[in-house]
């Protein structure tokens, strides 16, 4: 599974990048907006466990410069693109040069839409200039990382890699409940979101999705089971580290909806060709998609303002 390509993984990122599309976008559905609230960042990294390589032979150094260049170069290009266009627009034409138009820089190296809870009477925002879904790629590193050295320190063994992955996430729920700011890189979310991989893994050397697939009472069970989980949870957002009522309840409930989504995604590679051709196209190029997708919004609604006035 790990060296070949499966069309359904890349259409189940193409549900999780819709949703954000949808949810950034303003976009309210009701139950289909809030219940893919509850999958659509864990489904990226349960996808990502699921095709993770760990080689004995590679050494940490070689995994980090391999993953660096496929999540931290398009990480900086993208984020230094959007920095010089709202510099020369908002600073350099209009000659209004000051340390503040160098304050996106500080976000783009903090990698975290702001310091504090996102409720919090005096927050610090970092990410000014249309970058805060860029987060996710810093996030994914980090959880990466950690990852790695738990397959290392476990030596591939899924037993010892579950026991390891209890003790990353306990420290998660520590950080989490006494560090009172948001960790740059989402060091504290990537520490969480190791849970997401580990299980990933396990689903991939279990074959979860493949079995489970063609047994409609148990995925109609698993389905009341996620949507119940879900509304007794509440609302999340890991990019800010809000994960509803309960951390370890939100593993469930990310995890049920990762793998419904995954199972919808193998439905339609197998009976809806044509449109699963079109998704998994969209799923594998979700990385520009979600790194320039408010610029778009943006761009999309100064022309609409600029129409409107047009014609009025």
């Amino acid at each position: 599974m790990e060296k070949q390509r499966l069309l359904w993984m890349d259409i189940a990122k193409a549900f999780g990048i819709l949703v954000v599309l949808m949810v950034h976008g303003g976009i309210d559905l009701g139950p289909v907006t809030f219940l893919g609230g509850m999958f659509y960042m864990p489904v990226f990294f349960v996808l990502a466990g699921m095709t993770f390589t760990w080689r004995r032979e590679e050494t940490f150094r070689n995994f980090a410069k391999k993953k660096a260049r496929r999540l931290l170069v398009p990480y900086f290009g993208y984020n230094f693109l959007l920095f010089a266009f709202f510099f020369v627009k908002d600073s350099l034409i209009p000659g209004m040069i000051s340390r503040e138009s160098f304050f996106p820089l500080l976000g783009i190296l903090y990698s975290r839409n702001c310091l504090f809870e996102m409720h919090a009477a005096h927050n610090v925002y970092f990410m000014q200039i249309l970058n805060a879904p860029t987060w996710f790629l810093t996030g994914l590193f980090v959880s990466l990382m950690i990852f790695w050295i738990l397959m290392k320190v476990s030596g591939g063994d899924l037993r010892r890699l579950f026991m390891w992955n209890g003790v990353v996430l306990f420290l998660a729920v520590l950080v989490h409940y006494f560090c009172p700011i948001l960790l740059p890189w989402s060091l504290d979310c990537a520490l969480y979101a190791v849970s997401f991989l580990t299980l990933g893994k396990w689903m991939a050397e279990h074959r979860l999705v493949e079995r489970l697939f063609g047994k409609p009472f148990a995925l109609l069970l698993l389905t009341a089971a996620f949507a119940g989980l879900s509304v007794i949870n509440g609302s999340v957002n890991m990019s800010v580290a809000e994960y509803g009522h309960s951390m370890v309840l939100y593993l469930a409930v990310g995890g049920l909806g990762s793998l419904l989504c995954m199972e919808a995604s193998l439905f339609l590679e197998r009976y809806i060709r044509l449109f699963a051709k079109g998704a998994a196209w969209l799923g594998r190029h979700t990385m520009p998609v979600l790194c320039l997708h408010l610029f778009v919004y943006s761009v999309l609604g100064t022309m609409w303002q600029v129409f409107c006035r047009l014609l009025g």
